[in-house]
């Protein structure tokens, strides 16, 4: 059994470098030596003050990014 990894990105704006370098780009390549669950905790992004209709906007955004990430 592989050990597992579970990560998560906050939906706090538009997706940038930072969460390419520091995630995305990493989450890519161990994919497939761990057992791993990635997701978006839309609940942290609650915690800075944001409009409403780009708190809905933005889990859209970063999955799309997600996908783009392989």
């Amino acid at each position: 059994m592989k050990a597992r990894v579970l990560s998560g990105i906050q939906p706090t704006g538009s997706p940038h470098i930072g969460n390419y370098l520091g995630a995305l780009k990493n989450w890519a390549k161990i994919q497939y030596d761990y057992d791993s669950i990635y997701c978006i905790v839309d609940l942290h992004a609650i915690t800075v003050y944001q409009k409403p209709e780009e708190l809905r906007a933005n889990p859209e955004i970063l999955h799309s990014a997600y996908l783009a990430a392989g």
